[in-house]
């Protein structure tokens, strides 16, 4: 089965199909086994009796969710703001120009923009130029200097984001002349310096709380898996419409567990590399000294890692058949070759209440 993500939505026309078909080149007896599923709805899987809900989970992100509708009718079809920044921005700026960092604050797109726009604005500037996307009307939502016709631009999120910084009057202008087409901007440098270190916190403020960062600690102890109220709120809403005993999603990147009010709750995590972000309550002397890493090592070259560290946490759900009837679901972690369960329980089947696996 071959699910479409919410950025590569071309896997719902039928010649990209064709396409990878011809591509991967199955014999006909494990080709004729290949279906395409679009993620309109969700799955729900039937093990020993449990009802397992299983679906991506960009359904509550209004940036980054499909609009499966227009899908259906291409012509009509537009990417998610999300997919737009990914295609004409996020993606540029990790190949071409080796700013690996923005790849892992997924799936926080304009975080990630901002993040950038901090560690190198003429790459930002450059970027959105090539896309033809009017970067003073996104960020201040004014008409660039350039002709353009901001009011076609879509809404790419990033002006919320950006007024979120809280830059002062003249951090806001220095930014602007940075990002413009007039003659090269001679603000002082402590002030794009301030400007920097607020668009730097803004942008990574999500990311940081999407992984339950805790000041100062690694390991076990980095990440916690106890589900904001939203996340909880979601999973409650979709295990009583579909039904289900367990609800597991992915989207955010974030592993999460929990098992309360008659459901068990999975988010399965992330394989790729995380960052380690300064402190919480970090002053800008640490700020300061994160974002010249970036701009220093924007590859995350683990032999440079000071204070941009990456870390990793390689966790997956896992639901088998229980002995006694339902299932077992597990959240468990790869480390060193060795798959270790980090939280169990068992989902009953007939919409019995789960309870946690010893």
């Amino acid at each position: 089965i071959v699910r479409l993500g919410n950025h590569d939505v071309e896997l719902a026309v039928p010649e990209v199909q064709e396409t990878l078909r011809a591509a991967m080149d199955q014999p006909p007896e494990i080709a004729a086994r290949l279906t395409f599923q679009l993620g309109d709805a969700p799955a729900i899987l039937d093990v020993g009796g449990a009802r397992i809900l299983v679906t991506h989970g960009e359904h509550n992100d209004n940036w980054n969710k499909v609009d499966y509708g227009r899908l259906a009718r291409l012509d009509r079809f537009r990417y998610a703001a999300g997919s737009v920044l990914v295609k004409q921005l996020m993606n540029p700026i990790a190949r071409r120009h080796g700013m690996r960092f923005v790849s892992l604050l997924k799936p926080d797109f304009q975080g990630a923009a901002l993040a950038a726009l901090a560690v190198a604005p003429g790459i930002v500037k450059q970027l959105f130029s090539a896309a033809s996307l009017d970067i003073a009307w996104q960020l201040f939502k004014k008409a660039g200097s350039a002709a353009s016709f901001a009011e076609e631009d879509e809404d790419l999120g990033l002006a919320e984001r950006f007024a979120d910084a809280g830059l002062e009057a003249e951090e806001a202008a220095a930014i602007e002349a940075a990002l413009g087409d007039g003659p090269a901007a001679f603000a002082d440098e402590e002030t794009m310096s301030t400007a920097s270190l607020k668009l730097a916190r803004a942008g990574l403020k999500l990311y940081a709380g999407m992984q339950k960062r805790l000041a100062g600690t690694l390991g076990d102890e980095y990440f916690r898996l106890e589900p904001d109220e939203a996340e909880w709120a979601d999973a409650r809403r979709l295990a009583k419409k579909f039904d289900a005993g367990a609800v597991v999603l992915g989207h955010t990147h974030a592993a999460r567990w929990k098992v309360a009010d008659g459901i068990a709750f999975a988010n399965t995590g992330t394989w790729i590399w995380l960052m380690q972000l300064p402190r919480s309550d970090a002053g800008d002397e640490a700020w300061a000294e994160f974002l010249e890493e970036l701009r220093n090592n924007p590859r995350l070259l683990p032999e440079r890692q000071r204070a941009a560290k990456t870390v990793r946490r390689l966790t997956a759900v896992l639901v088998d058949p229980h002995p006694d009837g339902g299932a077992t679901m597990r959240l468990v972690q790869w480390d060193d070759g060795e798959l270790r369960s980090l939280e169990a329980a068992r989902v009953p089947p007939g919409g019995a209440a789960p309870g946690r696996e010893a």
